[in-house]
């Protein structure tokens, strides 16, 4: 009997054993696949955002045609619009924003030292810094090969995430029905209701951000080419992504437009900075709490707490989906936590958020 015991601690050790490697092999292997996997949650984003279009069509061809509208053709007509903005985006406002950028990558010099050296040599010696501006800056040729692999992984991510987003949209049902299968079949109808909480939230969430990036960056166009800051569509489009990154994004996005209307005259500097503290304003009291305020319920605590933790962890990408992952945490944790006690709504038990009605 002892040595049966003994065999059967060994084999009960053994399989703890292994399902101990065999979870530390999968978070290896998960950690390596990291720039995969994060493809993957950006693409269910966008996916999430725009899958409640697909349905209000399906709805609507089933009110105005009187017969279903099967997911694919539904998918189509919503995403090819998208994918058709995208591409326009690239073809016409792409060579722009590059002949803009290059355009002032030549112009720095010749405006530093009309602005800036040149006040500045009665007061301090700056002939060091001419010297350096005449011969240039030259990159290695290893870091021009770093960057152009850079843009080609860039363009290769664009590609694999709209290619991902389109069969998330086709294969929605069928992927949630198969995530759905690693839960037991009496939970499944509450896990089912908590993962349409989990998309609604991200198509709220990805609505808002859009329209509030839109707003600033069209706000942004109008006033530099009003007040003729040079390069203005490059700064209106850095200012429009700042706003993906929540906290810090406006602030840093609107450095690059004081530097540059700093080397163009004061008045625009003055006016450039007026404007980004008025524009904050205005975001903050009023866009922000109606375009938001209402779309994604986290408190400013949690945003900054997962803003910090994506940010430390990956980087600028961590600090876009910090806020989607949060959204999703909350909802777990209120399907977890806090909605079994408030459908209880027991007034004698401890712990209950909510009384019964008298």
């Amino acid at each position: 009997m002892r040595i049966v015991s003994q065999r059967s601690d060994l084999e009960i050790f053994t399989r703890k054993a292994l399902i101990v490697v065999a979870i530390a092999v999968t978070l290896v292997l998960l950690w390596a696949a990291r720039g995969v996997l994060i493809l993957m949650f950006i693409a269910a984003i966008l996916a999430a955002g725009i899958a409640p279009a697909v349905y209000r069509v399906r709805l609507l061809w089933r009110y105005r045609f009187r017969r279903n509208l099967p997911r694919g053709p539904a998918v189509m007509i919503v995403y090819l619009p998208f994918l058709a903005a995208v591409i326009l985006l690239c073809v016409f406002v792409l060579p722009r924003f590059v002949a803009d950028t290059r355009e002032l990558g030549a112009q720095i010099p010749t405006l530093i030292e009309k602005n800036i050296l040149t006040p500045a040599e009665h007061y301090i010696p700056v002939g060091f810094i001419r010297e350096e501006l005449r011969h240039g800056v030259e990159l290695p040729r290893s870091q021009v090969f770093a960057y152009m692999r850079n843009a080609a992984t860039a363009i290769a991510s664009l590609l694999a995430v709209l290619f991902m987003v389109a069969y998330m949209l086709v294969d929605a049902d069928r992927l949630r029905n198969t995530i759905l299968l690693v839960y037991p079949a009496d939970v499944r109808g509450d896990r089912r209701r908590t993962l349409i909480r989990m998309g609604n939230r991200m198509s709220l969430w990805l609505s808002g951000q859009l329209l509030l990036s839109a707003l600033i960056g069209v706000a942004s166009f109008i006033f530099f080419m009003a007040i003729g800051v040079p390069y203005a569509l490059p700064l209106a489009i850095l200012a429009a992504l700042g706003e993906l990154v929540p906290m810090i994004g406006p602030t840093l996005t609107v450095i690059p437009a004081l530097a540059i209307a700093l080397l163009s005259s004061r008045w625009q500097f003055w006016a450039v900075l007026i404007f980004a503290i008025v524009l904050q304003k205005i975001e903050n009291l009023i866009i922000i709490p109606r375009v938001m305020s209402r779309r994604m319920a986290i408190s400013p605590l949690s945003i900054f707490i997962a803003f910090m933790i994506g940010a430390s962890l990956l980087g600028v990408i961590g600090a876009i989906i910090a806020i989607p992952v949060a959204a999703i945490v909350q909802v777990a944790f209120d399907e977890i936590f806090v909605s079994r006690r408030e459908r209880r709504q027991d007034v004698d038990r401890a712990g209950t958020l909510l009384r019964k009605a008298d």
